[in-house]
């Protein structure tokens, strides 16, 4: 039974006293936020739950604290720089080491952050927590190399590195047909640079050493989990969408009869690198899995307690997803900045032409995604703001002025390619245009058009996707875009479907901050976390009658635009050659990422007046070749004869020459009005395509022996004009030149190389 004490007024008061005083001692000995990473919270006190979001990205990492049951930020998000190397044109790397170091000081300061946000408001209970879990989510395709003691043998290749381009072509050629390619618009390609598997390819191919003394190639992702953990695993969902791993089926265990469940083993067999299977991660575990826990090094690192659990992220624009609640079919995320990516989450993993995936398994297991990308919509954005002479006034202003313009822009229609097009035309060479230009339109007309554009850009790229089987009921939209309200009306005008901003913008922290509130326990499954966690701030619906007007210009004037205008595209392309010129494609299909043959009426364009002396570098002396070519030049030469032997066409160890680095040293050699004539006696020339012409060669030259038929030469020459180079045919004496006729036909070929010896 209870009992009640009464007291005098005095012995109420003393007793009030005492108790405050008694409340101290005991708050006294609550965990304070300093103190964490050696003492637990106490029991007696409701701690409040929180989990740490990570974000790698490109130029920083950034950390922040989260309510693990709200997903309300609690302290600051704070961020930590690391420096990019971009030691050739194209290639990108960084120092993983500067990752871990980056890393433990932004989580450091968003830990310190929750002392002052305490300080700031006495009421707050922000200096009584427990910190759940942290996740951390990367940049995707930053590809390391790890030695037997899982230290980096060199820098990084960023997600941007270009660097393996030709690796590219080399798979689309070899693997052509292989089940894992499927996935790249429909096994019709193309494969990015970005991707796993041409980055290992390109190390293989290029740093033996490397690749010899590389026990694991694994991605940011996995280097930074190992360092937390001491786990080497890989992200299902980076392999699922960058290695063209099954993400359901890499899940399963190993066992006798399948040893790398959800593999592409064929693929690697046909490129020679089997042993991939064996140096990538071995174990998988999927977005909001156990990775392990922090080890006491990383604790210390992170000034977090020992046994902290750490979940699985992923690639930071896929838990972006998971941040803007896009997990279930029918949902598209559309992440905006300088491009455009649309992601949709699908039923099917079926693929087809013009779009990328369906991916098995991704972003969530048991969930299914297909993207699509436009190159260039922010950008474009920023460009005419600068090129129109308006890099002083605010967006919004600029976006005022173009309301007042009708939509179709009283006739003005742009194309936003400028950087090329990814889907549903997957095309490198398409450039941007403004047609229906007249003297009465204004820099308004040019910059609603513009932005019309993007918009016409993205319902192309949804129309790829739902005619592979991904449709989409609404738009959730994240990025620079949110900020212009024109622009946010004008997606929903142009799609036809409601388009919705949520409240927290840094949509991968919070993504993150979701998989780890369902692993830690406080919320049953990822749709009950987003449910909690994720708000929306607005959503804008399409207005019937704008819509209209938009529906008539897309059907008959926008999706003619592209295909108008590719020839000239491509012919502008086949034009310019880094200062010299060619003769133009005479005609241009409209297929996905090619060029058909062509019948030139003439080629008296291409007759030089004068004969032209292009002097071989093979019989120069080496090891002074910039005083070699200087002699040349002297000479009044222009044209330099550079032949690319590589020990394989033909089989001997001393018909080796001159490489791409070789090139680009020539190159640096020369003038820049000097042709380099490349004759290539390699096998598979068309690997050497990209390579040679970022080295800075004019004309490609190959091997009419060297390729198996006639198509397979077409093809070759078709590549050559799209990379930028003219495109030359060599024979032997013995080849009947009956036999090129054809291909001299197509009007892609500017030299003949007949050879005087059989190349032997």
């Amino acid at each position: 039974m209870g009992v009640i004490y009464c007291m005098r007024p005095q012995q109420a008061l003393l007793s009030t006293i005492l108790t405050w005083i008694w409340l101290l001692v005991i708050t006294s000995t609550t965990v304070a936020i300093s103190d964490l990473s050696s003492h637990p919270s106490s029991p007696s006190t409701k701690a409040k739950r929180l989990v740490i979001g990570v974000d790698g990205g490109t130029e920083s990492i950034r950390a922040c604290c989260f309510d693990a049951e709200t997903g309300r930020v609690v302290g600051k998000s704070c961020a930590s720089p690391y420096k990019t190397f971009h030691p050739n044109p194209g290639w990108a790397e960084q120092d993983p080491i500067d990752w871990y170091e980056c890393m433990g000081k932004s989580v450091r300061s968003a830990i310190d952050s929750l002392q002052q946000d305490g300080d700031e408001n006495e009421n707050s209970d922000a200096n009584r927590y427990e910190i759940c879990c942290i996740c951390v989510d990367t940049t995707c395709c930053s590809v390391v190399a790890l030695d037997n003691n899982n230290e980096p043998l060199r820098r990084c290749l960023l997600w941007m590195d270009a660097r393996s381009a030709s690796q590219t072509e080399q798979i689309m050629e070899i693997c052509k047909g292989d089940p894992a390619i499927l996935v790249n618009c429909g096994g019709e390609g193309p494969i990015s640079a970005e991707w796993m598997t041409p980055k290992a390819l390109w190390i293989r191919q290029n740093e033996p050493s490397v690749w010899e003394d590389a026990k694991t190639i694994c991605e940011y992702q996995d280097f930074i989990n190992f360092k937390l953990t001491g786990e080497i695993c890989a992200s299902s969902c980076n392999a699922a969408t960058r290695w063209h791993w099954d993400g359901e089926e890499c899940l399963k265990n190993s066992t006798p009869e399948t040893k790398y469940p959800g593999r592409p083993i064929s693929l690697y067999e046909k490129l020679g690198i089997p042993e991939l299977a064996d140096k990538l991660p071995l174990k998988c575990i999927p977005m909001g899995g156990s990775v392990g826990t922090l080890t006491k090094e990383a604790a210390e690192h992170l000034n977090l307690p020992e046994g902290t659990p750490v979940v699985q992220g992923g690639p930071d624009a896929f838990v972006g997803m998971v941040g803007l609640g896009c997990t279930k079919p029918g949902q598209l995320c559309l992440i905006t900045g300088s491009s455009h990516l649309h992601c949709v989450v699908s039923s099917t993993s079926s693929t087809a032409p013009g779009t990328w995936g369906a991916y098995k398994g991704a972003p969530l297991p048991g969930t299914c995604f297909a993207e699509g990308g436009q190159s260039s919509t922010g950008s474009i954005i920023r460009w005419a703001r600068n090129i129109l002479g308006e890099s002083k006034r605010e967006y919004k202003e600029l976006d005022q002025d173009a309301s007042e313009i009708p939509p179709g822009c009283d006739g003005l229609v742009a194309l936003e390619t400028f950087q090329g097009s990814r889907t549903p035309v997957t095309d490198p060479l398409q450039r941007g245009a403004l047609i229906g230009l007249t003297l009465s339109h204004t820099r308004a007309h040019i910059w609603r058009a513009l932005m019309e554009s993007v918009c016409f850009g993205t319902r192309a790229c949804l129309e790829g996707l739902e005619n592979a089987g991904h449709g989409c009921d609404e738009i959730v939209i994240a990025g620079g875009a949110t900020r212009s309200d024109l622009w946010l009306q004008m997606h929903a005008d142009v799609t036809g479907k409601p388009v919705v901003v949520c409240e927290f913008a840094d949509a991968p922290l919070l993504g993150c901050a979701i998989l780890a509130s369902v692993n830690a326990g406080v919320h049953e499954t990822v749709g009950e976390a987003i449910d909690h966690m994720v708000r929306k701030s607005k959503r804008v619906l399409p207005s019937e009658s704008v819509s209209k007007i938009y529906d008539e210009l897309y059907n008959n004037v926008y999706s003619r635009v592209g295909s108008a205008t590719r020839p000239v595209a491509h012919a502008i392309a086949a034009f310019s050659r880094g200062g010299h010129t060619s003769t133009p494609l005479d005609e241009i299909s409209d297929k996905t990422h090619g060029i058909s043959a062509g019948t030139s009426a003439t080629r008296n364009d291409r007759v030089p007046k004068y004969p032209a002396i292009s002097p071989s570098l093979l019989a120069s002396d080496w090891s002074n070749i910039r005083g070699e070519i200087q002699r040349c030049l002297d000479a009044g030469i222009n044209r330099l004869h550079v032949d690319i032997f590589d020990g394989v066409f033909i089989d001997s160890p001393y018909a080796l020459t001159f490489g791409p680095q070789m090139v680009e040293a020539m190159r640096r050699c020369s003038d820049d009005d000097t042709i380099l004539d490349l004759h290539l006696c390699v096998d598979r020339p068309a690997r050497y395509i990209s390579a040679m012409k970022e080295a800075g060669g004019n004309t490609f030259i190959f091997m009419w022996e060297g390729v198996k038929d006639g198509e397979a030469a077409l093809e070759i020459a078709h590549e050559v004009v799209e990379s930028g180079m003219d495109c030359g045919i060599s024979i032997n004496p013995s080849t009947r030149v009956e036999e090129i006729y054809p291909l001299l036909e197509s009007g892609l070929i500017s030299v003949v190389d007949v050879l005087a010896v059989e190349v032997s």
